[in-house]
């Protein structure tokens, strides 16, 4: 026998179980027409820290091939300055060799003597020695003293 259930908080149905009903698809009277794909963007990434590193690098090498050309000229010029040193050297050896021809130095002695000249033999000979003074202050400063001087005359 059927038995009556004695719990009334248990209901079977419950809002929204029932199956829905489906309505028939309809038809669209216009055709949808295809959308056009979208073009892939092709992205180039590029790493500021290797960019960086590659300008540096570039800037470099400029500045490189710079001072070469820098050093070259200062070569030339030195190669210059080397042959008109030599160059007066030879004329002053020709002006010198030149003078000691036409010089007289016993003409050169008599007009010395005439004029006062004493002989390095006739002359006085006094040797001089002179002796520094001690400084006792710097024997004396504190080591603060001594510190406070050192930065003084290294930020001065």
């Amino acid at each position: 026998m059927a038995q009556n259930v004695d719990v009334r908080y248990v209901q079977f149905y419950t809002h929204g179980s029932a199956a829905k009903r489906i309505a028939p698809a309809a038809i669209p009277l216009i055709s949808k027409l295809p959308k056009p794909k979208k073009r892939k963007i092709q992205r180039i990434y590029v790493d500021p820290v290797a960019t960086l590193g590659i300008v540096v690098a570039v800037s470099m090498l400029i500045m490189m091939v710079v001072g070469i050309s820098q050093l070259r000229v200062e070569q030339q010029k030195t190669a210059q300055m080397i042959s008109y040193v030599e160059r007066l050297q030879q004329e002053n050896d020709s002006l010198q060799a030149e003078y000691l021809a036409e010089c007289n130095m016993e003409e050169v002695e008599k007009t010395a003597l005439a004029l006062g000249m004493i002989p390095r033999e006739d002359a006085l000979y006094t040797p001089i020695e002179v002796e520094l003074p001690q400084l006792e202050s710097a024997q004396q400063a504190s080591i603060w003293q001594r510190i406070g001087t050192f930065l003084t005359g290294l930020f001065a």
